[in-house]
């Protein structure tokens, strides 16, 4: 989506047009990366934000934890630190440019209902779904750019958000189960879980047949050395 924008403007971003990426504390490495890369690369400006402590901050100063129910996080770690940096800057009003593709209609079915009934400061666009970019289109692109995302179709920015399938999320703790000690340790600093459907984070990493020889020893001693 930013390319698009760029290469309709030949190549830099028009007055008044901002990149912002909410750091929510637990992207992955690779999207760090990626970030920097894009700015580099395509030599644009892109101004990260945040909330104060970012997500660990967030459950402290709410003393529960977010849920398929009760998405808080998206609010206060993304959409808020956006709007507030915007307001910051002198704006009341503005157009959010979102990248959701076509085929992926159910998402951009709520945002547009959500878009006729909300009274929010800014107004939605989204130019990939109304060009019809989808994903085959997406991964065209990238594999012709000298640099790329370099993450797995199961995985995400968010390194194992709780709203992940519970298949992708296995797979990703078996792959790095490093990755699963934050999300435990938060539900076991709050005494609750993320979800009540399936297993807790600390849950899966106790599963002996999830892990290769030896990495599951690995995972108890950082535990305890934390």
């Amino acid at each position: 989506m930013l390319r698009r924008i760029l290469d309709a403007h030949d190549g830099t971003l028009p007055d008044n047009v901002y990149v912002l990426f909410a750091d929510t504390g637990k992207e992955r490495a690779e999207t760090y990366n990626f970030v920097r890369a894009c700015a580099s690369a395509w030599r644009v400006a892109i101004v990260w934000v945040q909330r104060p402590g970012q997500f660990e901050q967030l459950l402290t100063d709410r003393s529960f934890l977010p849920n398929p129910v009760m998405r808080f996080c998206t609010q206060e770690l993304k959409i808020r630190p956006m709007r507030d940096w915007m307001r910051a800057h002198g704006y009341e009003h503005w157009t959010n440019v979102v990248g959701i593709r076509a085929d992926e209609p159910r998402r951009v079915a709520k945002i547009r209902t959500a878009q006729e009934t909300r009274s929010e400061r800014w107004d939605i666009e989204l130019p990939l779904a109304d060009a019809g970019i989808t994903v085959s289109d997406v991964m065209t692109f990238w594999a012709a750019q000298p640099f790329d995302l370099h993450l797995k179709p199961h995985e995400g920015n968010c390194d194992l958000c709780f709203l992940k399938g519970y298949d992708k999320i296995v797979n990703i703790v078996r792959d790095r189960p490093d990755l699963a000690l934050w999300w435990a340790e938060q539900e076991d600093r709050l005494g609750a879980t993320f979800r009540n459907d399936r297993p807790s984070y600390r849950a899966m990493l106790a599963q002996p047949d999830l892990f290769k020889d030896g990495q599951q020893e690995n995972i108890i001693e950082c535990f305890c050395t934390d």
